[in-house]
């Protein structure tokens, strides 16, 4: 069983161009990167939502808290001579 449909979009002559030309970069169909871009930029936006919908559960001085745990158990170390400020 196949498990995609044709989409048609409308886009800006320039993005359609753009595209192609990267694809042509990549060695791979428009298709292909058009995908993956959509897919790439559609993960982004819902890992967004869902760490905002995380975090609005959560008050500042809880978060706070689990920042400076997380910090506490960093190890210091002396920073390089060559790293330093001058």
């Amino acid at each position: 069983m196949n498990n995609t449909q044709v989409v048609t979009i409308r886009m800006p002559l320039e993005l359609k161009k753009r595209l192609e030309r990267e694809a042509k970069y990549q060695g791979i169909s428009m298709n292909r990167l058009t995908n993956y871009l959509l897919t790439v930029q559609l993960t982004q936006l819902e890992t967004i939502a869902s760490l905002e919908s995380r975090l609005s559960k959560k008050s500042i001085p809880e978060l706070q808290g689990k920042v400076r745990s997380i910090l506490d158990k960093v190890p210091t170390r002396s920073v390089p001579s060559w790293d330093e400020k001058e």
